[in-house]
């Protein structure tokens, strides 16, 4: 694969072109990494917030007390536990509404009405029967993925999700790409933000122009790769933070071109340095 300015250029214009009028190829199905069975571990059914909680701890594992017990390992001495969150939930009675009939009716519902703290302890602090090696990585790793180091990421995490989300970019306490997906277009973003922050530090939440930044960058590297299928979820994406308006989404988009062309650039230039180091 040939990585070079004018080859981006190209590819961004293509992708603009196909913004601006809606001609996008057929989108193909999203895919999300599920537990093998039996392999499962208790943090896959966490919130995103709660294994967020969990990576920043140093660990890709972390289960209760007892929850250790019964995979035969043992909190050690003097372990300290972080804490998650759990919610608490109360039966109660709700109207709704048939949206067949449009006649209200009661249900029991439970409905969330707070949360209480749950101490977990890191796998580096039990001992005991060793675990089974579950490995959710991809056959063969994604395009770029040997530059990654060289914009601070430490470590490329797959593993489960149930919250929809699809992956995110940790930036403290050791900088860490997490994917819930084997999808390429994913891991372009988030890659994406891994690059920004080098230059541009990112800022909590979901801000509107770097998700902008991350999903344009993440659109061009797969037509510049030929991998076709994404661009429909990288218009609604874009569109999603531009208030579904067509129009805004293109003026966002062009807003941020210069930070986009930054990062396909330091990502090229890391690639070449990565090559010449190889072949001296």
């Amino acid at each position: 694969m040939k990585y070079d300015t004018e080859k981006a250029r190209e590819a961004l214009n293509r992708l603009l072109a196909m913004f601006a009028s809606g001609d996008l190829p057929p989108a193909v199905a999203r895919t999300l990494i599920r537990p093998q069975g039996g392999q499962s571990k208790p943090s896959d059914t966490w919130s995103l917030g709660n294994r967020l909680l969990m990576y920043l701890a140093g660990t890709e594992d972390a289960r209760g007390f007892h929850q250790w017990q019964e995979a035969g390992r043992m909190v050690k001495k003097g372990a300290r536990a972080f804490h998650i969150l759990a919610p608490c939930t109360v039966k109660k009675i709700v109207k709704v509404t048939d949206p067949e009939t449009g006649e209200e009716r009661e249900e029991e519902r439970r409905v969330i009405v707070g949360f209480r703290f749950i101490p977990v302890f890191r796998y580096e602090d039990t001992e005991g029967k060793p675990l089974p090696d579950v490995k959710y990585d991809p056959p063969e790793p994604p395009p770029l993925q040997e530059v990654a180091k060289a914009f601070g990421v430490q470590e490329i995490i797959y593993a489960p999700g149930n919250d929809g989300s699809y992956g995110f970019f940790s930036w403290s306490n050791g900088k860490k790409i997490v994917l819930h997906t084997h999808d390429v277009k994913t891991w372009f973003h988030e890659l994406g933000h891994a690059i920004h922050h080098t230059f541009r530090p990112l800022q909590g939440g979901q801000v509107p122009e770097q998700e902008i930044v991350a999903e344009v960058f993440a659109a061009t590297m797969c037509e510049i790769h030929g991998v076709r299928g994404y661009h429909q979820y990288s218009w609604e994406y874009i569109r999603h933070y531009a208030r579904d308006n067509p129009q805004e989404a293109l003026k966002a988009v062009f807003r941020v071109l210069a930070d986009v062309e930054e990062c396909l650039n330091r990502v090229f230039a890391a690639r070449k340095a990565l090559k010449d180091i190889r072949a001296a």
